[in-house]
């Protein structure tokens, strides 16, 4: 075994989070930032680092969050990893055999909590071997399992080209109709949610306070953009984008009922797609999708069908995965809290 644990403090800070940004299985949920946010939700975060003993270089590891209960349990989470080798199954095992040890440290730093599970849910597309050695599929996923993903890395004329005709026909028209889209400074996160709100309501899902955006973005914003599409000074569509690595990620969106033929979100987010690529993004994703588009049925049926007009490949992910910690108060967790 050639790896040691230890904590990652604010010196490691830009070597972790270039190392989270060259992994395709992790991003913006394990920077630093979003630990920092998720603190303000009532979460507890731990940073562990993966070192190679041969020379103390950082190779891996996990912000991982710690949610209490009142009735004195927990769990553990780490969205968007952990952060190992998944390209070497022999790294991989070794690595996370490490990083167990260091997280079964935190769940003895407070003996009088109850830790239930840790669950993890990297982008993976396919289960590691080491899976075998103690995970179980998790009844409910906190991350979109699919999701579009559009390639970056070819010229404007291919990306429209490779769109559906519905898709090129939209953005067209939205140019034609004289949309504009221009980014707006996140102290303006009050015109963003009040196209959000209404956008919410409209569709009958719950939606973020507007506490919410503006404690994202005092932690997060250094890495998120706001562009709204007006007509005549009028805001139409609107959308908070993450800019992370070489990734691009739709997080929010909003829309207008209003002057829905003049196709503001078409336009928008081919504004966002040629700004991400002139930022040097090397992928778009649209952060979620329903895993067949037909499913009428579906709560993403309509976002679906939208996403989908711009082309690009559906990842389908592994999902979340439990490793189960205390099996009986694991089992009243998923009862009482993600049971049908």
């Amino acid at each position: 075994m050639n790896y040691y644990c230890s904590h990652i403090t604010q010196k490691h800070k830009s070597e972790w989070e270039e190392l989270v940004a060259k992994n395709k299985m992790s991003g913006y949920h394990q920077s630093f930032a979003w630990g920092k946010f998720k603190q303000e939700d009532d979460w507890e975060t731990y940073k562990i680092g993966i070192f190679d003993k041969k020379n103390d270089k950082l190779v891996g590891g996990c912000i991982v969050l710690q949610f209490n209960f009142t009735n004195c349990t927990n769990f553990l989470y780490i969205p968007e990893g952990p952060v190992l080798n998944y390209q070497d199954e022999d790294q991989l095992f070794w690595q996370w055999r490490i990083l167990e040890t260091a997280l079964h440290s935190i769940i003895s730093l407070k003996p009088e909590n109850l830790t239930t599970h840790l669950r993890i849910e990297p982008r993976a597309l396919s289960v590691p071997n080491w899976f075998l050695t103690g995970f179980s599929k998790a009844p409910i996923n906190l991350q979109p399992r699919n999701t579009q993903v559009l390639n970056l890395t070819t010229e404007e004329e291919e990306l429209l080209a490779q769109m559906k005709p519905k898709g090129r026909y939209n953005i067209r028209l939205a140019e034609k109709k004289g949309i504009e889209v221009s980014e707006i400074p996140l102290t303006e996160i009050n015109t963003f949610y009040k196209l959000y709100k209404t956008t919410f309501e409209r569709n009958k899902f719950d939606g973020k306070n507007l506490d919410f955006f503006k404690t994202y973005l005092k932690y997060c914003g250094e890495f998120s953009k706001i562009f709204v599409a007006k007509v005549d000074k009028k805001v139409l569509s609107a959308a908070i984008i993450v800019y992370f690595g070489n990734r691009a990620t739709y997080l929010y969106g909003a829309s207008s009922s209003e002057m829905r033929e003049y196709m503001a979100p078409n336009g928008l987010h081919w504004h966002i797609i040629k700004d991400a690529k002139q930022q040097g993004c090397t992928e778009y994703d649209f952060w979620g999708v329903a895993k067949n588009e037909d499913d009428e049925n579906h709560d993403w049926h309509g976002f679906t069908k939208f996403k989908k007009k711009f082309g690009g490949e559906q990842l389908d992910f592994i999902g979340a995965y439990d490793y189960v910690i205390q099996k009986d108060p694991y089992e009243e967790f998923i009862k009482k809290h993600e049971s049908d």
